[in-house]
């Protein structure tokens, strides 16, 4: 078990180590192509970062050099705990490390480790040196244009830790303070928070997180602001203390790629997936960050048809949408169904509503105008990408069966499952549908896992329209219908008898997909997407177009989206509000 004083020291080292002062000695490299850039990030004082002036044109996806040595070279931090460390036996660990692992070894491939800095990890991954940065490699917006990012992996940032005994839940109890600060950029980030909030508390330095804790249990200070690994392992040795959950600001974590390696980037997305869906992560993380419960990760629903050996390597001529853009071409928009006389109960009419309003206020950021593609909703849509006639396919259920073939954005809302039946019909909910006739309605294959799931002798029959799911259910043939929320409240409003569970069942977030190798236009969209978010206008316009379309009474369960830091202005494109 580890002493006080051990944990305290352990403290003090990894906020030496996160101050930049047991930094590894750069790699040598060749001046002549290579610029000192000034990169912001939270984990230095104003570093300065090596990279290259601009990312070269990819000839050729790491994934073919990795399968032919069978090997897979990541870079790490050796002096970052938890997410690498040099162990006194000469190996490397962490949970970066233990990741890297698991990924080889679902690839069938041995990995190596080569140590980077802050400073070089980025030309070690242009060179090619290494495949893969982890390297506690913050995903914000600017290094979008070096490289290409994966899944969030750790969701790091500036936080906040409290006394227990204190009673604060949320930044805004803190009041004047004083804040113990863990450096320079904790104390700016601090500042900025409050102040957009009206609110100006004092902060005070603190050179290492023990003093600072020692602060926080005399009560001299009320919160210790610092990144949020540094506030886990203080949290974890230090009693009854907590970590507010808002972040003053988010910076997650995140593997990194060549820029336009979709091949090494989706595969690597995909195998996250599967880490995560088998709930493999949880065990890596939480052997790594001292007990802590994993992070919440999304779990994509659906099954990939291809593997490390079949996944799709080729890289493509592909312009990017941005550069017609540029020339005045107009943003290409697929996904819409747009019929004029939709079937009965099709809620195609209500999301349509949503994306066209989504997809209008994203075009005005960027000046362009808008072309819509009628009866392009689901595969008809995806095809079009994939023939090179769309930029964008709206509304999709993220599937980890299409990952090899399109990138999906972030996430902008969610649809859920809802079960109906009758006024007169006693059914409890999802499990009490042993040996009862219920229908399933689209999307069907979610909504048959979700009834076989949890009953033993479900009795199911599929619908084949929203129309026969309605008639079967008045007509009593059925007990129950599962399916899309908003086409079963269309409905309940066609009949008064129908009621509703009170419970929405597996909400599924849903996103745009492009083309895997446009990463501008990817990264321009997921940019505006956060950015709608921070100004209130995407949950503006859920509101708008999707709240009506809920029982009475039920508000929309709130939505977020993940947030990057920095400055996305090297796409050319505005993304904010103007």
């Amino acid at each position: 078990m580890m002493t006080r004083l051990s944990a305290f020291a352990s403290l003090a080292v990894l906020v030496l180590v996160a101050a930049g002062c047991s930094e590894a000695a750069p790699d040598q490299v060749t001046p002549t192509t290579l610029a000192v850039v000034e990169v912001p990030t939270t984990l230095q004082e104003s570093e300065p970062v090596l990279v290259a002036p601009s990312p070269p044109s990819l000839t050729e996806s790491a994934l073919v050099g990795i399968r032919q040595r069978g090997e897979l070279r990541v870079g790490i931090l050796y002096n970052y705990p938890p997410f690498g460390t040099l162990v006194l036996d000469g190996s490397v660990g962490g949970f970066e490390v233990d990741l890297a692992r698991e990924i080889a070894n679902r690839w069938g491939v041995s990995v190596s480790f080569v140590q980077v800095t802050r400073q070089t990890r980025l030309p070690l991954l242009e060179t090619g040196a290494i495949d893969i940065i982890g390297a506690a490699m913050p995903h914000r917006r600017e290094l979008e244009s070096l490289v290409d990012f994966s899944e969030t992996t750790f969701r790091s940032g500036t936080y906040l830790l409290v006394s227990g005994a204190s009673g604060i839940q949320s930044a805004d109890q803190i009041g004047a303070g004083p804040i113990g600060v863990l450096g320079h950029d904790e104390e700016s980030v601090t500042s900025d928070y409050f102040a957009a909030r009206g609110m100006k508390p004092t902060t005070q330095m603190y050179t290492t997180i023990d003093e600072a804790t020692r602060a926080l249990g005399d009560d001299v200070i009320k919160a210790i602001s610092g990144r949020r690994e540094q506030l886990i392992l203080a949290s974890s040795v230090v009693p009854d203390t907590q970590i507010l959950e808002e972040p003053l600001l988010e910076e997650p974590y995140a593997f990194a790629v060549r820029r336009g390696d979709a091949p090494l980037r989706d595969l690597l997305n995909l195998t996250l997936q599967a880490i995560i869906a088998e709930n493999a992560i949880g065990e890596i993380f939480t052997s790594n960050f001292y007990g802590y419960a994993a992070d919440a990760y999304a779990i994509l629903p659906g099954d990939s048809p291809v593997d490390m050996a079949t996944f799709p390597s080729d890289l493509p001529t592909h312009e990017s949408a941005l550069a017609r853009f540029r020339r005045g071409e107009p943003l290409r928009v697929a996904g819409l169904d747009l019929t004029a006389q939709p079937q009965p109960f099709d809620s195609l009419q209500i999301v349509d509503g949503f994306n066209r309003a989504v997809i209008n206020e994203m075009a005005r950021r960027w000046r362009v105008a808008v072309v819509e593609t009628p009866q392009s909703a689901g595969d008809a849509g995806l095809g079009l990408l994939r023939d090179g006639q769309t930029d964008i396919v709206v509304g999709l259920r993220a599937d980890r069966s299409q990952m090899a073939a399109v990138s999906f954005s972030e996430p902008y809302y969610a649809r859920a499952l809802r079960l109906i039946h009758l006024t007169d019909v006693t059914v409890y909910g999802i499990g009490d549908l042993e040996f009862k006739p219920s229908m399933v309605t689209d999307p069907v294959d979610v909504s048959r896992d979700l009834v076989e799931d949890n009953n033993g002798n479900p009795d199911i029959q599929q619908a084949s329209s929203y129309e026969e799911g309605f008639d079967s259910l008045t007509n009593r043939i059925v007990n129950a219908v599962i399916g899309d929320e908003f086409a079963l409240v269309l409905m309940s409003r066609a009949d008064d008898r129908i009621v509703f569970d009170e419970r929405r069942y597996r909400p599924v977030d849903y996103a745009m997909a492009v083309s895997p190798y446009d990463s501008d236009l990817l990264s321009l969209i997921n940019f505006t997407l956060q950015d709608m978010y921070k100004d209130g206008i995407l949950n503006t316009l859920q509101q708008q177009y999707l709240a009506p379309y809920l029982p009475v009474g039920e508000d929309l369960d709130p939505f977020d989206v993940e947030l990057w830091p920095g400055d996305g202005s090297f796409l050319g494109f505005p993304t904010e509000d103007r």
